[in-house]
């Protein structure tokens, strides 16, 4: 630890995290690219910004936020792929002239490949730009599919910043349908790969390279209809902001998109950072594998130093990049918007913008798993993506005695393609959701989906477009992990193909486990069965781009719970009953992991009733039995390889915390 001490008060003085360590060559820059404002005009908005009243601002930030709300819905009305308009895997955001995001965070594409690319007097108005290419992206594009569409924003003949719209699009190409490759070693394999273009110049289509990119798509209807949506959506965003302009005046608009940055900065620093404690605290988690070695865990480790000015996040100790397409070609900059997010939790209702990433800074050494270089594959960066909230959660829950929600794997997708009946080819393809963790409150929520917005997708639809029955949809009984707060259940789905074809899965907790927090256990693995409770049962691990699939075989699709938190043994007994009585927890576990006897009851209105003595006797000889509680409870796949010597983690020396009588106080209240 590197750490300067301020020995003014007596008593504990205060740490401070020195930073200088990551200006060297062992990190790699925590920004790809940025850009000084040095034009005429930025003295002028720069001495603006402290005039602007609070009404106003908090008029301007509103105003911004429902445009982008305004964009996100034309999307929705206006896109083809289920994957866009149904299931709202797209972000829309608003950047100033120097690509600092103003509005709410859009996780990753910017304009910053755009003025890479175009000097600031070749961008015009009527102009839009496309680009898809991960490696020349300066970290804003994680994948292949994810298209992002930029439109320049000018007032008063200058230009103030650029709307975004990017979007998950069905099909770009590659080596399998999806363009979702699990064994892809380069990026060429995953696609088409698009640097920035203009789509547009001064409002004409460019139609060779239009003509170019829907020939590389399986299903071009569907990329032509979203991209369009998606073009038609930046420029709803580029109206409004013209519209405050003509409000309010260009000056004040563009010095208030700085304050709104400046606003979150200053929230960020002082009301999210105090509630976490000063010092310094790691965290891991593992993905299962790389999609080639399918025996081999890949590590994300991270260290989170805080003090009162600023949280680093060091991911020194993560894997290198990888042979296979997990690897994230990302940087620091926007790692901070992706795990900052979560101060949220501390300051409900505040917009996390580019001002986040002042304070709460990420530094990667270079060419790990999560900062990948060319030509590394990436169309499977989604497993990180997860993997590395893990790792940090992992940390938080030691930072706070146990105070963070558990562990939880909720996005997983799933998919069949082929031939439908008619003989044309297609792609159903789903993102599902799953259990999320439990929480110091409460229980986890049951099959969430972590893209916001997101729906399953219906029956009905599914059925009227593809060549498959949808037979059931619940939940995964007993997959939420047990805990005084027991983790969210995940998803049970059966669906028969109608044709001969191919079942995909990227499910990625299929051996590990989603980890319990403070005394709680791991949730239950997910995964796929083809046929189950049949002779010829087939049970499909990890993740698989072309499991054949012959017409009349049913798939169940299960997805992982999340992990519990608190003892299972401090449980309330009559919380347990009504789990099995709402089929959420079998009577089997009730007993196994609650210590809860349950006894048949003849009253209809209450099909079982807790044995209080017999409960209370087993939760004795649970308690004298077992282990010590653990902070992390990783689940028995992760320990026996710790036991194994084939991972290794720091969680040994963080024993549980659980506070059994504060929770039954709280619990009974």
């Amino acid at each position: 630890m590197s750490a300067t001490i301020d020995p003014g008060a007596a008593g504990t003085a205060p740490v401070l995290f020195d930073e200088t360590r990551y200006l060297t060559d062992d990190y790699a820059p925590r920004r790809m690219s940025s850009f000084t404002r040095d034009d005429d005009d930025w003295p002028r908005i720069e001495a603006l910004k402290p005039d602007i009243d609070s009404v106003t601002l908090d008029v301007l930030e509103w105003a911004l936020e429902a445009a982008i709300d305004e964009g996100e819905a034309a999307v929705e009305r206006t896109a083809v792929s289920t994957i866009v308009r149904e299931q709202h895997d797209y972000r829309a955001s608003l950047n100033t002239v120097d690509c600092n995001s103003v509005t709410r965070v859009s996780w990753a594409a910017t304009a910053d490949p755009i003025r890479n690319y175009y000097a600031l007097d070749e961008i015009h108005e009527g102009d839009v730009f496309l680009y898809n290419d991960i490696h020349e992206s300066s970290g804003t594009i994680g994948h292949l599919p994810d298209f992002c569409v930029v439109v320049p924003i000018f007032s008063d003949g200058r230009l103030i910043g650029f709307s975004q719209l990017f979007g998950h699009c069905n099909d770009v190409g590659g080596k399998v349908s999806g363009s979702w490759p699990l064994t892809a070693t380069t990026v060429f394999e995953e696609g088409i790969q698009v640097p920035p273009i203009k789509f547009y110049s001064r409002g004409a289509r460019n139609e060779e390279a239009w003509k170019i990119i829907l020939r590389n798509s399986r299903y071009p209807d569907d990329l032509r209809g979203d991209i369009d949506a998606f073009v038609g959506a930046a420029r709803i965003i580029q109206r409004r902001v013209e519209e405050l302009c003509q409000r309010y005046g260009t000056d004040v608009v563009e010095a208030g998109f700085y304050r709104i940055i400046d606003r979150c900065r200053e929230i960020v620093r002082e009301e999210a950072l105090p509630h976490i404690p000063d010092g310094e605290y790691v965290g891991e988690d593992f993905l299962e594998t790389d999609g080639i070695d399918l025996d081999t865990p890949v590590k994300i480790k991270l260290t989170v130093r805080k003090d009162a000015e600023k949280l680093i996040v060091d991911f020194t100790g993560t894997d290198a990049q990888t042979p296979g397409p997990v690897n994230w070609v990302m940087d620091g900059r926007h790692y901070s918007k992706w795990l900052g997010g979560f101060v949220k939790a501390q300051v409900p209702g505040m917009i996390v913008n580019e001002g986040l990433t002042d304070v709460f800074k990420t530094y990667l050494p270079p060419r790990t798993v999560l900062s990948a270089e060319y030509p590394a594959a990436g169309a499977d960066r989604m497993d990180c993506m997860l993997r590395m909230i893990g790792a940090y959660m992992a940390a938080m829950a030691k930072a706070t005695g146990g105070q963070m929600v558990g562990d939880s794997q909720c996005i997983q997708l799933y998919g069949f393609y082929g031939q439908d009946l008619d003989g044309k080819d297609f792609l159903y393809r789903e993102i599902f959701g799953a259990g999320s963790g439990a929480r110091p409150f409460a229980d986890g929520t049951d099959t969430v989906d972590l893209v916001p917005d997101s729906k399953n997708l219906p029956s009905e639809f599914i059925e009227q477009r593809f060549p498959v029955i949808v037979h059931r949809v619940g939940m995964f009984q007993d997959s939420g992990g047990p805990g005084a707060y027991r983790g969210g259940l995940g998803y049970l789905k059966d669906v028969e193909i109608l044709v001969d074809g191919h079942f995909l899965t990227v499910s990625y907790r299929t051996i590990f486990s989603c980890f319990g927090v403070n005394g709680g256990l791991a949730g239950r693995s997910g995964g796929a069965l083809i046929n189950p409770g049949t002779p010829h049962e087939q049970r499909v691990l990890f993740k698989r781009e072309a499991v054949p699939v012959k017409a009349g075989d049913i798939v169940r699709i299960l997805t992982p719970g999340g992990g519990g938190w608190g003892d299972p043994l401090a449980r309330l007994p009559e919380w347990v009953r009504m789990d099995v009585v709402r089929g959420l927890v079998s009577v089997d576990a009730a007993r196994d992991d609650y210590g809860v006897v349950l006894n048949p009851n003849r009253d209809p209105n209450r099909l079982w009733e807790v044995d209080p003595a017999a409960t209370q006797a087993l939760r004795g000889e649970r308690r004298a039995a077992r282990e010590p509680l653990k902070m992390i409870n990783r689940g028995a796949h992760a320990e026996q390889l710790i036991r194994e010597g084939r991972i290794a983690v720091s969680d040994f020396d963080y024993p549980a915390a659980f506070d059994e009588a504060a929770y039954l106080a709280a619990a009974t209240a």
